[in-house]
């Protein structure tokens, strides 16, 4: 009688330890992110380095830049240019032209270092360090 307690107790502790187990494995990070090209419908600066870009799904993306950027945030267009040729989706090294607006009112050149998907959490972290009137994470 007391093995078949034993062997009940062990056979559910094998079943509830995989369950925890489960919960605290950290999600499979997101290799291979695509922004495409055709798709993008709205941009606005994050800071002087990186932008978000919209897609018409309601995906948002985040481009991190490296160049005369300094305007970015003054800007009232933009567009993305493939390096060499480009693809399908937005790719490192693009360029991204701006147009307008700041203090130079000139068209500026800046090439995408990284993209990846702007989580809401991320979007709430950049709310807070705004509202403290800290420097924005870099992710």
């Amino acid at each position: 009688m007391n093995t078949k307690l034993v062997w009940a107790a062990l056979l559910m502790a094998a079943t509830v330890v995989p369950a925890f187990a489960d919960d605290a494995a950290p999600a499979p990070a997101v290799k291979n992110v695509c922004l495409q090209r055709s798709l993008i419908d709205g941009w606005g600066s994050r800071d002087d380095h990186s932008m978000i870009i919209n897609d018409r799904f309601g995906r948002k993306f985040l481009l991190t830049l490296a160049g005369m950027c300094s305007d970015l945030k003054f800007s009232f267009a933009a567009g993305v240019h493939g390096f060499g040729g480009g693809g399908m989706c937005v790719d490192r090294g693009d360029h991204i032209v701006m147009r307008g607006g700041g203090a130079s009112m000139m068209q500026s050149t800046c090439w995408v270092t990284k993209i990846q998907l702007y989580t809401q959490e991320m979007a709430a972290a950049d709310k807070a360090a705004r509202a403290a009137h800290q420097p924005l994470n870099t992710y």
